[in-house]
């Protein structure tokens, strides 16, 4: 009988100790993914700033082609493209 209580302590400890291992592990896994996600997340206020900048620079560009000032109005739309493409990569 000793020898049988001994197995069944023996299996709970290391039933428990197991237990413990794969809590640490996924704690540490979550914070590892979290952290991850935090670099991969875009940073809304910059976006929006971008995006009203594009957006004023493309409202100026109309009004000068408007004004019979083509060239300078196409140049403020490639400016505004240009300025799009920054605004997805932020």
């Amino acid at each position: 009988m000793k020898t049988k209580e001994m197995q069944q302590v023996m299996r709970g400890r290391k039933k428990k100790s197991l237990n413990e291992e794969i809590e640490k592990e996924l704690f540490n896994a979550s914070q590892r993914q979290s952290v991850q996600k935090l670099k991969d997340i875009p940073n809304p206020k910059l976006h929006q700033q971008v995006s009203f900048v594009k957006s004023g620079v493309r409202v100026v560009a109309c009004l000068l082609g408007f004004a019979g000032m083509y060239e300078i109005g196409f140049l403020g739309l490639f400016l505004a493209e240009l300025i799009g493409v920054y605004e997805e990569l932020v």
